[in-house]
């Protein structure tokens, strides 16, 4: 029978993926199909399962068997990932740098204004366990609820990876390296306790949110939910190349996009500096475009205080309060 997929963090199929099923004394192993498929004679119930790729990490889940609804694994592939967690916050606040990575990695945090100014070093993180810093994604859709890195293995008080944010508000940027030089960056944003200046610029966190497809799904890519099978190639099985562009957007009804996400589209490289070009497709209309425009008030000497769209939303930024409003590259929500 076929029990269900397997896939990675962009919903790409995954071959070749070892399982093992376990059910009291009965064990039974299977391998997943060039689809991700898995096929397994399994008796309705509850079974511990073992999955295990190289290139992946490996994980144990608990999964309900149902003939009429195949399961979806979801496998992590070996890479330098992180975000904060909340990913926006106030002077005063915490957050928790939640990171993934296949070996031993420093962390530090890091200003962006017209200048790259290094905050503070925050430390060295190691294994301990073998790939204990590899982190465990949610089986399923994790788009819709959150991917909620940290969840495991974290309960102990040595092991919380919290940092209060600075006392000047700003767009900030965690900086992570590996053991073997990988590297990766992810924003933070830091708003004002209170207002201290004239000017509020808005920093459009909604779009970085309605563009990154990390998990499978963004507002371009499946937009009202992931498929049932996951994609061997993209030309082939998405509607976006298969189908006119409006098709991908005439559902009566479209699941949640979750904040609880990495963002590689957000990523800046170490080397990059506020004055070179931007390139790529993403890196154009999200934080990497707008830490130029950051940068830019700051070297004329325009004060601001930071804010995200959120912050709007939720009621931490009062428009009344401030002068001027200023938004930022691309404040598409």
């Amino acid at each position: 029978m076929l029990v269900g997929y397997v896939s990675d963090e962009r919903y790409l199929a995954v071959s070749d993926c070892a399982l093992l099923f376990e059910q009291g004394p009965v064990s039974i192993q299977a391998r997943s199909l060039a689809n991700g498929a898995v096929y397994a004679d399994l008796s309705p119930g509850i079974w511990k399962v073992a999955l295990n790729k190289p290139g992946y990490g490996a994980k144990w889940v608990d999964m309900d068997v149902d003939p009429k609804k195949p399961y979806h694994f979801r496998l992590l592939s070996d890479c330098l990932l992180g975000y904060a967690w909340p990913k926006c916050v106030q002077i005063g606040e915490r957050s928790e740098f939640r990171i993934h990575s296949p070996e031993s990695f420093k962390v530090s945090l890091w200003r962006y204004g017209w200048e790259k100014k290094r905050v503070q070093k925050i430390g060295w993180y190691d294994e301990h366990g073998p790939r204990a810093s590899v982190q465990i994604t949610p089986d399923q859709d994790y788009t819709q609820k959150g991917i909620q890195w940290n969840r495991h293995g974290y309960s102990s008080p040595s092991h919380k990876q919290y940092i209060n944010a600075p006392k000047r508000s700003g767009l900030y940027y965690f900086h992570v390296k590996s053991e073997t030089e990988a590297f990766f960056s992810f924003p933070w944003v830091v708003a004002p306790g209170k207002p201290q200046e004239k000017i509020a610029l808005l920093l459009s966190d909604l779009t970085w949110n309605a563009y990154n497809s990390f998990g499978g799904r963004s507002n371009y890519i499946h937009p009202d939910k992931l498929p049932e099978k996951p994609t061997v190639n993209s030309r082939l099985d998405l509607d976006r190349y298969t189908k006119s562009v409006s098709s991908g957007y005439t559902h009566r009804t479209y699941a949640p996009l979750s904040f609880d996400r990495p963002e590689p589209i957000n990523h800046i490289p170490e080397s990059a500096a506020i004055t070179d070009p931007i390139e790529g497709r993403s890196g154009c209309h999200v934080c990497p475009a707008e830490w130029r425009l950051f940068g830019w008030m700051e070297k004329e000497q325009f004060s601001y205080d930071l804010y995200a769209e959120t912050q709007l939303h939720s009621g931490v930024l009062d428009l009344s309060d401030y002068k001027i409003l200023i938004i930022s590259t691309h404040p598409e929500y």
